[in-house]
């Protein structure tokens, strides 16, 4: 009886996980509106920090996931890696960024960069 009821808890608990993720998918644009291939997106959580990493495939789309349904969530445009003067260490920054916007499970959200 014990086995059965921490089967069914352990069942449970992953069942909820599941249904936490949001998952997101959309196309990047450049800032003259054309679809933007081989770009880094980021979907970032408002309420964690959490972020999670694509690259946009042949016809400039992408698809991200991440934990926290009903979080608030932006989609950003990074720029190819760059080494800061002086040092080794690569950075990235932010070329355009959607609206926040709440994700119920999946949600469609492009996103446009913002300078040339």
């Amino acid at each position: 009886m014990l086995r059965t009821l921490t089967a069914l808890m352990l069942l449970s608990s992953g069942i909820a996980a599941q249904a936490e993720t949001c998952s997101v998918a959309g196309t990047a644009y450049d800032a003259t509106g054309k679809p933007l291939r081989d770009a880094v997106v980021r979907l970032v959580s408002s309420a964690s920090g959490e972020a999670s990493y694509a690259v946009t495939d042949a016809s400039a789309a992408y698809r991200l996931s991440a934990n926290g349904m009903g979080d608030a969530f932006r989609v950003d445009v990074l720029s190819p890696p760059t080494v800061v003067t002086g040092t080794h260490i690569r950075t990235r920054s932010i070329l355009g960024m959607s609206p926040v916007f709440a994700c119920r499970g999946s949600a469609q959200q492009d996103v446009r960069v913002l300078v040339d």
